[in-house]
């Protein structure tokens, strides 16, 4: 009986060791994946750009340390069954070793010991079974707190911090292994109209559509994102810029095709792309300009379309790439026209204060979630109003033509040159701090000044007034171009008398 009993209870003490075992493993494997995750809260919090980033770090960090303390109050749990439950096998050992196995009482006294051992065993495999299942509930618990601070709620993609990652990622990887990839940024086209239209829900169901044409039209190791409203971006590894310029325009067709039903309507949007390929000494701000440089190109260009930016210029993804030709004949250049689709020089193409504003907001976000230096110039034509008094308005809207034309020729393609009222323009300049975009505005003043107009018997030498200003931390369109004009004013009080 008792060589029996020997061995029916070393394996349960087995059974629990092995229960025991695997409850360690489920919990330091808990604790680590905790701790980590707590690491990368505390990380993002620390280095978030603004603080509504930093309010939702810290409530990600509050339910990863709950998980956390809830760990340790089983784990103290446990501690406590597992020093009772020895402590009876303890005493169920040594009332074993003490007993006379040739009384009468003996084998009632070793039937009642193997019950308490059993007893003793379910009670603690029950309890070790209830920790493993909270350990687990604490562990799906966090995942899906990891899975839901790395995506947008609304569309199911990747939201701005995964983009972060993974565009840091691969510019690590192109520095370290030359390994390429490509960015792609696409904005829904007026979509704050579509939003005033047909309301807040049905642009909400129309990002959910365009997420899902996303994931649908591209590469598995992309990585698709929400970039923030109604902005979207691509992270696209080991892709050179042909394949991404393909990709581009699969994702436009794609958007472009889209038939959204939403309360009896049939809803139809499209999407201005920008596209460009890692280069050396890139770092993430820089490539994420160059994209957005070649997604307002796209805007210009008339919304629906695609744009690369070369690392020079922003040209269309349907044009094929030809190799740069020798300067053209004096008398080529005399045949080329006066203007070209991103470079509008008739008045009447030029963006009005309303949709400036518009693309000054964008750009002024742009600068102050990057640091990218960005300048406004209000350039005033002299005496505007007493030259279209005396010769009409006619020759006064041949005069701004011309005026526009000498601008955009001392403008890059990211320009922006609007129009204001009679007689005053207003230049956006993203990537120019005040000082080089004072450059600009001298070397626009000069062009003008030298050119002179023919008028009848006279000749009719134009003078400019300017003003620059670099963006400000607390500004908005309207007090940037409002500071602007205050320079250039100030300028005019100054400037000698001729």
């Amino acid at each position: 009986m008792l060589p029996l009993l020997s061995v029916s209870v070393s394996y349960l003490f087995i059974d629990v060791s092995l229960a025991l075992t695997a409850l360690a493993i489920g919990f330091f494997s808990g604790l680590c994946y905790v701790r980590h995750t707590t690491e990368q809260a505390h990380g993002a919090d620390g280095s978030a750009a603004d603080s509504n980033k930093k309010v939702i770090d810290v409530f990600e960090a509050e339910r990863v340390n709950m998980a956390a303390l809830q760990l340790r109050d089983l784990a103290a749990n446990m501690a406590i069954d597992v020093g009772e439950h020895n402590s009876l096998m303890t005493g169920i050992s040594s009332d074993l070793g003490d007993l006379d196995l040739n009384s009468d009482g003996s084998n009632t006294a070793v039937v009642d010991a193997v019950s308490r051992i059993f007893a003793a065993n379910s009670k603690l495999q029950s309890r070790l079974a209830d920790a493993e299942q909270k350990i687990q509930q604490q562990a799906d618990e966090i995942r899906m707190q990891q899975s839901e601070a790395r995506t947008d709620a609304l569309t199911k993609l990747a939201n701005r911090r995964a983009f972060d990652d993974a565009l840091a990622s691969n510019v690590a990887s192109f520095k370290s292994q030359k390994r390429p990839f490509s960015l792609m940024i696409f904005d829904v086209d007026h979509f704050k109209k579509f939003n005033d239209t047909h309301g807040h829900q049905a642009g909400d169901e129309v990002l959910r559509r365009v997420g899902e044409s996303m994931r649908r039209v591209v590469k598995t190791t992309d990585v698709p994102c929400r970039y923030g409203g109604e902005e979207f971006a691509l992270v696209m590894p080991n892709t050179k810029i042909a394949q991404a310029r393909v990709a581009a325009e699969r994702v436009r067709t794609a958007i472009e095709e889209l038939q959204i039903p939403f309360e009896g309507k049939t809803l139809n949007v499209t999407a201005s792309i920008g596209v460009t390929e890692v280069e050396e000494g890139d770092a993430e701000a820089k490539l994420i300009r160059r994209a957005d440089d070649a997604v307002y190109t796209s805007k210009q260009a008339g919304r629906n379309c695609g744009h690369w930016h070369d690392g020079d210029k922003c040209l269309p993804v349907l044009e094929p790439v030809v190799p740069k030709a020798a300067p053209p004949a004096p008398a080529e250049v005399a045949a080329k026209p006066a203007s070209s689709p991103q470079s509008p020089t008739c008045l009447q193409d030029l963006p009005d204060r309303a949709v400036f504003s518009g693309e000054l907001d964008r750009r002024i976000c742009e600068s102050h979630r990057f640091g990218v230096s960005l300048s406004a110039m209000h350039i005033k034509l002299k005496d505007y109003a007493e030259l279209e008094k005396e010769y009409g308005n006619a020759v006064g809207q041949l005069l701004l033509e011309s005026v526009a034309q000498f601008i955009r020729k001392t403008l890059r393609d990211m320009d922006l040159l609007g129009k204001l009222e009679a007689g005053e323009f207003i230049v956006m300049l993203p990537g120019s701090s005040e000082r080089e975009a004072t450059l600009v505005g001298a070397r626009v003043q000069t062009t003008i000044a030298n050119c002179v107009i023919p008028l009848g018997d006279k000749q009719l030498r134009l003078e400019i007034l300017h003003g620059v200003t670099d963006v400000e931390p607390d500004d908005e369109a309207a007090t940037m171009m409002a500071r602007a004009k205050q320079v250039m004013e100030r300028s005019a009080e100054t400037a000698p008398v001729a």
